[in-house]
C-alpha cells in the first residue's frame, strides 16, 4: 500500500435476505458480508476499496485507477494463459 491505507477487493455482490450484500476480502485474505448500501454508489464486484479510518468511523473510497489496472494485469494472465501451446501428449501441465 503507497499510501499506508488498507485495500479492500469486492469480491462478489448477491441478495441476502436483507437485501444486497457485497463480499468484500481484506488484504489477509478474510472475507466477510456488508450491505451493498453502505459502499460508495457504483460499486461492482472486483473494485478496490481504499478503508480510511477516521474519528467518524470508516470511510470507504472506490479506487478507480487501481482496480483497472488490477483488472488489465488479470486479463494479460488470463491470456497468457489461453494462448499457451497445447501439450501434443494430451496432458495438463500445471
Amino acid at each position: 500500500m503507497r499510501d499506508g491505507q488498507e485495500r479492500w477487493t469486492v469480491d462478489g455482490i448477491e441478495d441476502g435476505p436483507q437485501g444486497r450484500l457485497a463480499r468484500v476480502e481484506r488484504g489477509d485474505g478474510l472475507t466477510f458480508d456488508v450491505p451493498l448500501s453502505v459502499l460508495p454508489p457504483g460499486t461492482r464486484e472486483g473494485d478496490l476499496l481504499a478503508v480510511q479510518e477516521g474519528p467518524d468511523g470508516v470511510t470507504l473510497h472506490l479506487l478507480p485507477a487501481e482496480t483497472h489496472a488490477r483488472r488489465v494485469a488479470a486479463q494479460r494472465e488470463l491470456d497468457a494463459l489461453n494462448g499457451a501451446a497445447p501439450d501434443t501428449e494430451g496432458e495438463i501441465t500445471l
